[in-house]
């Protein structure tokens, strides 16, 4: 991941694109993801921007909880299938702050009574009881891609957050996310207020500027406690930060000993469907190489200081599990514990800054 200053994020919007934590630049239809097209309805309510494709009349259907947790690059038909299986065939809510029609297909998200995006821009729009009904009135909820600093800028404390924790505590809906919607799933958010760390600046310095600021009062999904999240993980070189996440999370005292602390990587082109009982599956594309990762600590960091390379001899076990369609059950995050060989396990230390075992792929 390189760093991108404000001005150049801005000559990218310019050109359409979207901003480092984004999910749908340069995807082709269907093969990677949906894009814009016609819908069946759409408009403004209370200053909000929205598009329907279905009905618009409300339906009630038998759901079952779970999570998806996608990498950030092309979407799967088959990660949507999942949720749509899980939301009876209801409501299908999308949810993200840029103005985008791209999730409003019903042939890639199909067999729902409707489609809803709902851009959400502002706290204003955030608080409005046209967005509060709509999320909660939902079967499936969705969290797009995009800047997970602005989902927390504009929902954290407001009836967005209330609505989700009401999905997924009272009406157990599944719920999904992907790049900066899948980082703010996790009890603990990276939520950065300048340019996003990569690895190398992080395992230089575990406090550098950029590290700021890992936060823990939005979302607090069933599940998902004590957990940090990271995308385009192998894409973008991100396996040290995300060890040196846990070890901020250790050392700044955010977790009460590091047996606690647990992360969850994805690679771009994968999705971990969790079931409510802990069970995961990693759905993949078979055209791609790539894995999700679920990391434990096996100790506190030995050195984790300012302007100090870290240090952590006894690190992390990460297990790495393959994409494919159809998936099995392969682990269990409620007992962190692999279900199947297709869980390989590993041991990752760092060394004065320096990465033990590369275990990202593709390298």
């Amino acid at each position: 991941m390189k760093k991108i200053s404000y001005a150049f994020i801005a000559i990218l919007m310019i050109f359409s694109a979207c901003t480092e934590e984004s999910v749908e630049m340069g995807k082709p239809a269907h093969a990677g993801g949906p894009k814009d097209k016609d819908n069946d309805g759409g408009g403004t309510d209370s200053g909000v921007t929205y598009y329907l494709t279905g009905s618009e009349t409300d339906v009630q259907t038998n759901t079952t909880a779970g999570y998806l947790l996608a990498g950030g690059s092309s979407d799967q038909k088959s990660w949507f299938d999942w949720m749509v299986g899980k939301s009876g065939g209801g409501d299908f809510v999308v949810i993200r702050s840029s103005n985008s029609s791209g999730y409003n297909d019903d042939t890639f998200i199909e067999g729902t009574n409707s489609i809803w995006t709902l851009v959400i821009d502002s706290r204003e729009a955030a608080n409005s009881e046209f967005v509060k009904e709509k999320i909660r009135n939902a079967e499936a909820l969705f969290i797009a891609g995009g800047d997970q600093t602005a989902y927390y800028d504009y929902w954290n404390d407001t009836e967005v957050e209330f609505a989700i924790n009401y999905l997924v505590n009272e009406k157990k809906i599944p719920v999904g996310g992907t790049s900066a919607g899948l980082a703010i799933l996790g009890e603990f958010a990276y939520i950065p207020q300048s340019s996003g760390v990569i690895s190398s600046e992080a395992l230089s310095d575990p406090y550098h500027s950029y590290m700021e600021s890992l936060e823990n009062d939005f979302l607090q999904l069933p599940g998902l406690g004590s957990i940090v999240t990271d995308s385009h993980f192998s894409e973008r070189d991100r396996l040290g930060r995300t060890i040196t996440f846990m070890a901020r999370l250790i050392q700044d005292g955010l977790v009460s000993d590091y047996q606690q602390i647990k992360a969850i990587a994805v690679d771009e082109y994968t999705a971990a469907a969790i079931e409510a009982n802990g069970d995961v599956s990693v759905l993949g594309d078979p055209d791609y190489e790539d894995y999700a990762f679920f990391f434990s600590a096996n100790s506190a960091p030995d050195v984790c200081e300012q302007g100090e390379s870290l240090d952590w001899a006894n690190a992390v076990n990460v297990y790495a599990i393959k994409g494919k369609n159809p998936p099995s059950v392969s682990f269990n995050i409620a007992n962190w514990s692999a279900q199947s060989s297709d869980a390989v396990l590993h041991q990752v230390n760092v060394n004065n800054g320096s990465i033990s075992n590369d275990i990202q792929q593709p390298q």
